[in-house]
């Protein structure tokens, strides 16, 4: 009997990380047209920075989480795991890959300032997306506009390239995220250390490249599924406590508003960032008494089609901004109004072209899927 794998309330976690990135970026556009921005940019870009984080965490539990499952019923197929990847991802990202590089560029309405098109490196900068290292072009190349997004697309492909192989051979299942974000860190702390003791422009070249893809944050969710997956009730009680609750959302909060340029808390801000959200996710995945509850039929929606809303939003809101542009108001209360009006125009247009696109593109795929997986999960577990 196929196993079936739900857990309530994740895909309102989904959407709030699409959330914070699209508000990052309508601010990120808005400045690009010099127009007056909410609140600074650099508070903008932890928006999306840490919004990226819980996707990752996330993704990270998620997919460890059926790893373990699939491990213990019929033994884990990689060719398959990854047949299931393709499907979910694979469509969408190459047709923003095709759009980034081949039609939006000859779009004059889309040509924003400071916003980088293809431009030089064409030829090298596509190599690097279609091999799913849209990461590596973001740090050693100018931007692809409409398709810079990619870039943590690519970060989850490289980690699911290994992962599954890390969980099928290992026989001890801590050790090996142990090792996993060990090594991890300690490759980050060389260049880290690197930068500051002989400021060199390679290393820290690198040390951004390392910082960006982020693997600690899916490690740090893994650690999240084991936990549960084991249920190692100790643990899971002190997570559970109320006041670590607490201690996780002011946290998570607190990290999102306020940064120090000390260089440790730098070294470890994601980190930290990531065990935060990974407590909390296991308290909306499996605490009755969790104090967040998002499991509820509009996030159920908005998180079902929340890959569509990452990818789609950035050419909706520069298409939104140019034609508010015409009603931008001097005064500051009017200002606000403009700006949340936009805001709202974005998000429900996005949603619309997300809800499109999943309807006919990204749901043809996923019935495949189904086909390749030996156990129900999501969507597909809660029918």
């Amino acid at each position: 009997m196929i196993r079936k794998v739900y857990f309530p309330g994740l895909n309102g976690v989904r959407f709030i990380a699409a959330f914070l990135v699209v508000i990052d970026h309508i601010e990120l556009f808005k400045s690009y047209f010099n127009l007056r921005t909410l609140w600074p940019d650099s508070l903008s870009s932890r928006f999306g920075q840490f919004g990226v984080i819980i996707f990752f965490v996330l993704s990270g539990f998620l997919i460890t989480y059926l790893l373990l499952v699939e491990k213990e019923d019929t033994g884990i197929h990689v060719k398959k795991f990854y047949i299931r990847r393709i499907l979910r991802i694979w469509p969408l990202y190459f047709i923003i890959l095709i759009l980034g590089f081949f039609v939006f560029p000859y779009i004059s309405f889309l040509d924003v300032p400071n916003y980088q098109n293809v431009g030089n490196d064409f030829v090298e900068k596509l190599l690097l997306f279609i091999f799913f290292l849209a990461n590596v072009a973001f740090v050693f190349f100018s931007g692809v506009a409409y398709a810079n997004v990619l870039w943590s697309v690519a970060v989850e492909e490289q980690f699911y390239l290994i992962w599954p192989n890390i969980i099928k051979y290992c026989k001890s299942i801590f050790n090996a995220l142990f090792i996993s974000l060990f090594i991890y860190m300690f490759i980050k702390a060389c260049f880290f250390i690197n930068i500051f003791d002989f400021d060199d422009l390679w290393s820290s070249k690198i040390y951004k490249l390392i910082d960006r893809t982020r693997f600690s944050a899916m490690i740090i969710g893994g650690f999240g599924a084991f936990l549960l997956y084991n249920s190692w009730k100790k643990v899971l009680q002190f997570i559970y406590f109320p006041l670590i609750q607490v201690i996780s959302i002011l946290g998570s909060i607190f990290l999102v508003f306020f940064r120090y340029n000390n260089p440790l808390y730098r070294f470890f801000e994601n980190e930290v960032f990531s065990l935060l959200v990974a407590v909390l996710i296991i308290n909306i995945a499996s605490n009755s008494n969790s104090i967040l509850k998002l499991e509820n039929r509009y996030l159920n929606f908005l998180g079902k089609i929340s890959f569509g809303f990452y990818v789609y939003h950035s050419v909706i809101a520069v298409i939104c901004i140019k034609v508010f542009i015409e009603f931008y108001p001097e005064t500051t209360f009017l200002y606000m109004i403009w700006s949340f009006c936009l805001i709202a125009l974005v998000i429900l247009l996005t949603i619309l072209a997300s809800h499109l696109s999943y309807k006919f593109i990204e749901e043809k795929f996923l019935k495949r899927k189904a086909r390749f997986s030996n156990i129900e999960s999501g969507d597909l577990a809660q029918k």
